[in-house]
């Protein structure tokens, strides 16, 4: 069995809203999940500690740094019409980075095989510059800045697999040829960015891919476009560690979007993920939790995960099938292998 880190600290309950969608109770639904099911006995818990200034500057401009800071000392509010903050917010989301750091560390230097961090606020709707679609700060792309810069990696991948566009990952990384990052996500739709033409700037172009997918795309469709275009790529930039923003809101029971997904899809993305890290990353892999917004699914998908990180060949599907038609994904596949020359 693989020794799989998670981290958590209460604080990042105590980041809450509770009639907002991202509120506390996600987390204390996985907590509850992986404990009734005997799944947290068997990791190890790394503790969490604040991201330095530096270490938030890799990726946010200064001053937006000490504003969300100043805002969160008088009480909080709200950062945009979605992002809320109240007087623990800035701690839980420089806790929520630093621990994604620390349990990366724990990964790259062997003391762990892989992990997982139960983390919030999420963070890959966050841009340099602002907050935005519940997210302080861009806890992924620091994480793997600090990678780069700390650690000594050359290569460093991020893949998205939340429902949303991971656009404050993107646009942090837009322009770093080495920090390959993907994401699939429904397009049109929230935040509006992610079209498959967005490749990357400058140094960096080719170091971006996105999946824009079709409404109802599903297990099928999701299997396809990672096996023959996300995997492939991977294959070919060689990163030596991979962390993963892990959203389960592309399930088709939950509230906020409408791509199908189901339990069983999802372990096979993560099941997927993990086998390639053994096959060209020596295993190195970290996955980071961004959004999930049905309980149902979150709790047993997030288990799941964890199952698949242990080295547990089962997983847990309370729902069940989509009933939904799958859409064909062809011409999009045709089009990622031609712009990406896959």
């Amino acid at each position: 069995m693989n020794k799989t880190g998670y981290v958590y600290e209460t604080i990042f309950c105590q980041h809450d809203l509770p009639e907002h969608p991202e509120n506390a109770s996600r987390l204390g639904a996985i907590l509850d999940y992986l404990t009734s099911n005997d799944i947290i006995s068997q990791l190890t818990r790394v503790a969490a500690r604040p991201a330095t200034p530096n270490e938030l500057q890799r990726c946010h401009h200064p001053l937006y740094i000490e504003m969300v800071e100043d805002t969160c000392r008088y009480g909080g509010g709200m950062l945009d019409g979605d992002t809320y903050t109240n007087s623990f917010s800035f701690d839980a989301a420089i806790q929520a980075a630093g621990g994604v750091i620390e349990l990366t560390k724990a990964v790259v230097k062997g003391e762990l095989d892989n992990g997982f961090a139960l983390v919030r606020p999420p963070g890959h709707h966050a841009v340099p510059s602002s907050a935005m679609g519940f997210c302080l700060f861009g806890t992924a792309a620091i994480a793997a800045r600090s990678a780069r810069r700390d650690l000594k990696l050359e290569r460093v991948a991020v893949i998205d697999f939340d429902v949303h566009h991971g656009n404050g990952t993107q646009a942090i990384l837009n322009e770093d040829p080495h920090i390959f990052f993907a994401s699939s996500h429904q397009y049109p739709f929230y935040p509006g960015t992610g079209a498959l033409r967005e490749i990357g700037r400058g140094p960096g172009e080719g170091a971006i891919l996105n999946v824009p997918l079709s409404v109802m795309t599903g297990d099928d469709g999701i299997r396809r476009l990672y096996d023959e275009a996300v995997f492939a790529a991977l294959r070919r930039f060689e990163p030596e560690l991979i962390l993963v923003s892990a959203g389960y809101d592309a399930h088709w029971q939950d509230p906020l979007a409408n791509i199908g997904l189901t339990l069983k899809g999802y372990q096979w993305l993560s099941e997927g993920l993990i086998a390639l890290a053994n096959e060209i990353c020596e295993g190195r892999i970290v996955f980071i939790l961004e959004g999930g917004y049905n309980l149902e699914v979150l709790a047993p998908g997030v288990g799941n995960t964890f199952r698949a990180l242990l080295g547990i060949n089962n997983y847990d599907d309370p729902i069940g099938k989509c009933p939904w038609q799958e859409p064909e994904v062809d011409s999009l596949l045709s089009e990622i292998k031609r712009v990406h020359r896959l």
